[in-house]
């Protein structure tokens, strides 16, 4: 079920009272009062330490509130949110993730606050979910390989490529037991017809690495040549000129978005929304694109500096394909092949 489909069949699920939120003088009350509580708890997934300098802007914004930030895994994340949010344990106002089908769970449950941000016109109603969760950026998978270990016109441009045996023990990805957007990868992959991956790469000496900013490691490092990883540590590897080459297959490129939302209860509800509607700003959204490298969701703002735009790619985003179903599947048959039972 597609996202936009999705936002559709939610429509119930928005509340007349948000609205009001939409509206100057009542969003200015909202402004002051998370002035007042002068304090935001985010957690978030952006890799490192690019989401950091993009939180640094909105402290230039709104210098009157300070936020204590906390990374954490994607699946680490939901782990901690479904454990201490109905326990009455969660401190956190504002959470950044990579799309699952968890968050709309979570939406079932009455987990999340239902407001419609200011910007929020901005954006198409795909990106727009239930009024509760906004898909700020696209982070897509791609082929990366090393510069000084793969020539230009050796350099893998399509997802069969990693199969090669000459690539044997060269290279690597985060397993996908860790990573939704592997998850989501994999999912594309059996979509094109490409099957027992599993296998194939564990025959072809796959190795695996802590996060995706562990494989753009190895492969700057040498440890590895090739590599099937989503792109924003490969961007931030070329702004500090590694060499590194990204590849954007042509077949179809996967694609997850990183939904934001304010859960229901939470210690500073103004200070989330606050940060919520700036990250959705065009203001907001022009620094999230310059410091993360990844094309973000809001129109006009143009292409990311470093890599090609969304425009001429067939892009396939996670809420498409991947369901848990897929999920669980994937995970057990890779744990199996890799003897992690």
């Amino acid at each position: 079920m597609t996202l936009a489909r999705r936002a559709v069949l939610a429509a119930p699920f928005i509340a007349v009272g948000a609205r009001a939120h939409g509206q100057a003088g009542e969003w200015e009350r909202v402004v002051e009062t998370a002035n007042k509580q002068g304090h935001l708890n985010l957690v978030h997934n952006l890799p490192p330490p690019l989401g950091d300098y993009w939180i640094a802007e909105f402290s230039k914004a709104f210098p009157k509130i300070s936020v204590e930030a906390t990374r954490l895994g994607s699946s680490e994340l939901a782990q901690r949110f479904n454990t201490e949010y109905p326990a009455g344990a969660s401190t956190a106002d504002y959470f950044v993730t990579l799309w699952d089908d968890m968050v709309l769970n979570w939406s079932d449950k009455g987990w999340l606050r239902t407001f419609r941000p200011p910007e929020a016109a901005a954006f198409d109603p795909k990106f727009v979910v239930r009024d509760q969760l906004f898909v700020t950026q696209v982070i897509r998978s791609t082929l990366m390989s090393s510069k000084t270990k793969v020539k230009e016109a050796d350099a893998p441009k399509e997802w069969t490529d990693v199969f090669d045996p000459k690539w044997k023990g060269r290279v690597g990805m985060d397993p996908p037991w860790r990573s939704v957007a592997v998850q989501q990868m994999l999912a594309v992959w059996d979509d094109l017809g490409i099957k027992d991956v599993a296998r194939r790469l564990k025959e072809n000496g796959v190795r695996f690495f802590n996060g995706s900013a562990g494989v753009v490691q190895a492969l700057i490092r040498g440890d590895i040549w090739v590599a099937a990883v989503i792109e924003p540590p490969g961007i931030n590897a070329i702004a500090d000129g590694a060499a590194v080459r990204i590849s954007y297959p042509a077949s179809r490129i996967p694609a997850v978005g990183t939904p934001s939302f304010v859960p229901a209860k939470c210690p500073h509800p103004e200070a989330g929304m606050v940060f919520l509607n700036w990250s959705l700003s065009a203001a907001g959204q022009a620094s999230l694109q310059d410091k993360m490298g990844s094309p973000v969701t809001r129109p006009k703002v143009g292409d990311p500096k470093l890599v090609p735009g969304l425009g001429g790619q067939k892009i396939v985003l996670s809420s498409d394909l991947l369901t848990p179903a897929k999920q669980k599947a994937f995970i057990d048959e890779w744990r199996q092949v890799f003897g992690l039972q």
